[in-house]
Order: structure tokens, then sequence, then C-alpha cells
């Protein structure tokens, strides 16, 4: 299978894969800022939650990165086929290629992609064979870390002690 690099040079996709990465670098140094390292330096909360906040969040930009530039299954240019074989393929409307049967062409990308799901603005890429577990696997780190987020907001305003510096700079 391995992982090719693979580009698809679109505006709208490049746009969302930007907004996705200055949200990753808001959570990254703001949540950490204003919520974990001060609650830490009171000893509220133990150094294991930061690391397993930077953890999940290096794992959650790593998927990104990946499912980008993965290879979503484009077919060859001219695949050598057996005759048994070719009955199993048609020919693509758009591109005139020889295709397998669960295929599909993506207007985006301008080719034909092995068992296409959809093109991803988000990830500026098809997802289909070869980059579907990539895809998966950023949408887990990204419902992760949006999770830890979360709780660390919900902690940070009802259940973590009030910090005695911010307290004492108010009066």
């Amino acid at each position: 299978m391995g992982l090719q690099i693979h580009k698809v040079y679109d505006p709208q996709g490049w746009c969302c894969v930007s907004i996705i990465t200055v949200v990753w670098l808001y959570n990254t140094l703001f949540v950490p800022k204003l919520i974990l390292y001060p609650h830490y330096e009171e000893e509220h909360i133990p150094a294991v939650v930061i690391v397993l906040y930077y953890l999940v969040s290096f794992c959650c930009v790593t998927s990104l990165v990946r499912a980008s530039i993965a290879d979503p299954g484009q077919l060859p240019q001219n695949p050598e086929l057996s005759y048994s074989e070719s009955q199993h393929w048609e020919a693509c409307n758009k591109c005139n290629k020889l295709r397998p049967k669960r295929s599909h062409h993506c207007s985006r990308c301008g080719h034909c992609v092995r068992k296409m799901d959809h093109h991803c603005p988000w990830i500026n890429n098809c997802v289909g064979e070869d980059n579907h577990w990539l895809f998966l696997l950023l949408c887990f780190y990204t419902e992760f870390l949006s999770f830890l987020t979360l709780i660390f907001n919900f902690c940070q305003y009802y259940y973590l002690q009030p910090l005695t510096k911010v307290n004492e700079h108010l009066w």
C-alpha cells in the first residue's frame, strides 16, 4: 500500500486546512496556558494531564498531515489487465480511464479513486481505499482532543479550585 505524497490544488481545500491548523494552534497554545499550567503550578492537576493533552494534540496534527498528503487510491494511467480481470472494470465517463466497479471520479481532484468515499475539503483530499483509515484516525483524534478541551473547560469553571494568583491580582 505505501504512503505516497498526493497534492490537490484546490483553493477552498487549502482554506479549510488553514482554518483547521489555526484552530489546532489556538487549542495547543492557549488551553494549556490558560487552564492547565496555572492549575498545575498550584498542584490542582498532575503533570500527566498536560502530557496527555500535548500527546493527543500531536497525534491530531500528525494524522491531519498524513490524511492530507496520502494517496487516496488513484488509479494508474494504463493498467495491465488480464481478460478475466477486465470484465470487472469499466470506462470512466469523464477521464476515459479503465477503473474497477467501485471506483468514482472526483471532479475536484480530476482523477478516479478506488473505493472513493468522498472528497473532504478539510483535508483537501479524497477519502478512498488507501487513506480511509488515516481519515478515521484523524476523526478519532480530533474528537478526543475536542472532548479533552471540553472537559478541561468544564473543570476550569465548575470543579477546580479558584486560582490564588488570579484572585490576588483582582483585589
